[in-house]
């Protein structure tokens, strides 16, 4: 009998932790998105001006956590970004960086309410934005409606 109280303090301890860990937010991710939102509007909106300092700032917030919290391929897809001459590589570096930005949210299981992951299916690809307002950074003013919420984290 007397087991039975510690039994149940111990799966509520468990139960905290893993809400913490496992399915909030973090401060080391929430900086890399703020960096990584700054690019996907700035493409969005058709310019490179801006986008190698938002990308080098993420790029040095993701190496300071690599691998103990964001995986090792991403800082060289990163880099990419950042030596970006031009709007059609900036958006090819943006999907790898997105393509793995959105991994680890799944595999980290983050459920904030807060994180939004657009898809257009023209451009076969995936982003992460803040709020659920499609603003493609793909098309840019081209096409930048384009694109529907499909997972929310």
């Amino acid at each position: 009998m007397k087991k039975f109280p510690l039994l149940i303090a111990f799966i509520v301890l468990l139960g905290i932790v893993y809400s913490l860990f496992a399915e909030g937010s973090s401060p080391v991710l929430d900086s890399a998105l703020q960096e990584y939102f700054k690019v996907g509007k700035l493409l969005s909106d058709d310019t490179l001006k801006g986008v190698p300092q938002a990308a080098t700032t993420l790029l040095d917030i993701v190496q300071k956590n690599t691998p103990s919290f964001f995986p090792e391929t991403l800082p060289g897809k990163i880099k990419l970004l950042v030596e970006a001459k031009d709007l059609d590589s900036a958006r090819l570096a943006f999907k790898d960086v997105s393509d793995i930005l959105i991994e680890t949210l799944r595999t980290k299981k983050i459920k904030t309410g807060k994180y939004f992951v657009l898809t257009c299916p023209m451009a076969q690809a995936s982003w992460i934005q803040p709020d659920k307002e499609v603003r493609n950074p793909y098309y840019g003013s081209a096409m930048l409606l384009c694109g529907d919420v499909t997972e929310e984290f």
